[in-house]
């Protein structure tokens, strides 16, 4: 069994600071990653981008990340890509389900845990929305990344949020065309809107970015429909085109491809199986987790980091990575109490004001009204092929909650393991019974948290340790 001070899972910005940190204490740090390389979801395949200039179409922060991407190389940290935790076990000890095709690692025990799992969409439940050529815009933009490959020139946004917009504007600055954006958030509430403006004045550079984005998109032609809600997907074998309302009336687009956006929220899937203390957050209408100043757990010795914890963004992220590593090397004894705080006092600052425009972006962006009370056809589970009426009616028989859906339904019991539906299924369960949403619980996680053969389950409890 391989022995490390910290596993570190999940080698986004969070994930890879929070190394280099406790790597640069003295700590021994083992990365495992699902990707086959590092930089999450935002430094996605930088450094083999295959567009011809990456900064000018992804952004500048996309290449912001070079740094951090060359000095975790240059540091000589265990890193193991293509690669997923499924269960952590007392000790604590990790079992690791390894690239297809070749057997998997043996177990890795370690003192401390590092959860940096990162942000996922979140589930848009149309009508239709199971139906071929419709997509995230998160793996749109994976596609981009990694292929350079653009979306048809008719292809239609709906949904909302900062990545809903940043994708529009990269398609157009390399060198693609959208047909339309139809912009479906929720009711914005002024009240919420005022309270997080003060933050918002504090980044007066981010205003900016997203006046000049939005102006780009205007030069560009792209029509934005905004206020849109009741929408519905058409066709059966293709997508054919999307029906909604907007200013009073129904309106029809016809389209080959749609991509879908309603904001993300933190990945809970293994914080959950953990059976680490979670809390509602009004303002970004998602659970995360409960966590100390230094990003530990209600669990002594596992810390969750980035956007997992909490929806800031990357540069908060490698913050929160720092910040939790001073905890684990002062936990570990490398560094005094002392030392740490020294370390900490500029990051928190720093920190803190990466966190001041969020309240003003979420009550900006509130999620589209599906995302809550999705029309009965809708397919909530698309593991199962479980749709909103059967939950409903789940409900009304005495599902309380996700957990007491899932065993009349079985939604949330497929591969995913609720990360599609327990949202949703947890929102129609307080419809139904006229709760709110953190009054009927989330979801438990159940290991594996990932899809894992039999044969590699029993491998990993008796195979050494194979890198």
């Amino acid at each position: 069994m391989k022995r490390v001070d910290v596993l570190v899972v999940g080698a986004g910005p969070a994930g890879l600071s929070a190394a280099l940190a406790a790597h640069g204490c003295g700590l021994s740090v083992l990365v495992v990653d699902e990707q086959p390389q590092p930089g999450g979801q935002i430094y996605r395949n930088l450094r083999g981008n295959p567009l011809q200039d990456p900064a000018r179409i992804l952004g500048a922060d996309y290449v912001a990340g070079q740094p951090l991407l060359d000095r975790f190389a240059a540091s000589g940290i265990d890193h193991l890509p293509r690669t997923r935790v499924w269960q952590i076990g007392d000790g604590p000890v990790a079992y690791l389900s390894g690239p297809p095709g070749k057997p998997p690692p043996g177990p890795v025990a370690a003192r401390f845990v590092v959860l940096a799992a990162g942000a996922q969409e979140r589930p848009f439940p149309l009508a239709g929305w199971t139906t071929p050529g419709v997509m995230t815009v998160g793996a749109a933009q994976i596609l981009l990344k990694t292929a350079g490959l653009l979306p048809p020139r008719d292809a239609v946004l709906i949904g909302g949020g900062p990545l809903l917009y940043q994708f529009a504007w990269q398609v157009c600055q390399a060198g693609g065309r959208l047909q339309s954006i139809v912009d479906a958030r929720g009711p914005v509430a002024p009240a919420r809107l005022l309270r997080g403006l003060p933050g918002a004045l504090r980044s007066p550079v981010l205003l900016h970015r997203g006046l000049r984005l939005l102006a780009d998109l205007r030069r560009h032609g792209i029509r934005r429909i905004e206020g849109a809600d009741a929408i519905r997907l058409l066709g059966e074998r293709q997508v054919s085109g999307v029906r909604f309302v907007a200013d009073g009336r129904q309106q029809t687009i016809e389209t080959s491809s749609v991509l879908l956006h309603a904001g993300l929220m933190p990945d809970t899937n293994f914080s959950s199986a953990l059976g680490l203390e979670h809390a509602w957050n009004p303002d970004q209408y998602a659970w995360q987790v409960r966590c100390n100043a230094w990003r530990e757990s209600s669990r002594p010795g596992f810390f969750v980091v980035g956007d997992g914890g909490r929806i800031a963004g990357a540069e908060a992220a490698q913050l929160s990575g720092r910040i939790a590593a001073l905890e684990i090397a002062r936990q570990a004894g490398r560094i005094g109490e002392r030392q740490r705080d020294e370390h900490a006092g500029p990051l928190f600052r720093q920190w803190r004001r990466k966190l001041a425009p969020r309240l003003f972006l979420d009550a900006l962006y509130p999620p589209p009204r599906a995302c809550f009370s999705p029309s009965d056809e809708a397919i909530v589970c698309r593991c199962e092929n479980v749709a909103a009426e059967a939950i409903r009616h789940a409900a009304r028989l005495g599902g309380a909650g996700p957990n007491q859906i899932k065993a009349l339904t079985r939604a949330g019991m497929g591969a995913c393991q609720g990360r599609m539906c327990a949202c949703v299924t947890a929102a129609l369960a307080a419809e139904v019974s006229g709760l709110h949403v953190q009054d009927v619980g989330m979801l438990r996680g159940r290991y594996p948290v990932k899809p894992v053969t039999l044969e590699e389950i029993a491998q990993s409890h008796t195979r050494p340790f194979v890198e």
